[in-house]
């Protein structure tokens, strides 16, 4: 009897099954197809492209956050330049009241 999957290599964890003078992958899930599962599904491309895509959106995010940390702190501490501390100044000033008086005319 020959086994036809001796030298057969089902890839993303399909099974091989001998089959009548031949051999079927039998591929685990709806992710992946082929005669060897060496296809992927659009779900599960669609699925990998959105992690892709928000994991790079978080690191730029962490890295942009990281950059302005640093730059806030040389511009403090190397140039004396307190950008938090000068728009408090900003807010805490205020313009004093306008005070009118009125003069009423009596006919």
């Amino acid at each position: 009897m020959i086994n036809y999957c001796d030298n057969v290599i089902c890839e993303n964890n399909g099974i091989c099954r001998p089959i009548f003078q031949n051999f079927t992958c039998e591929c685990l899930g709806d992710s992946f197809y082929g005669q060897y599962c060496e296809y992927c599904s659009t779900k599960q491309t669609i699925l990998r492209t959105a992690s892709r895509s928000i994991a790079y959106i978080v690191i730029i995010f962490l890295v942009c956050t990281a950059v302005y940390i640093i730059i806030m702190d040389v511009l403090k501490y190397f140039f004396g330049i307190d950008l938090a501390k000068n728009k408090s100044k900003l807010k805490t000033k205020r313009h004093q009241p306008v005070i009118e008086r009125f003069i009423y005319i009596v006919d």
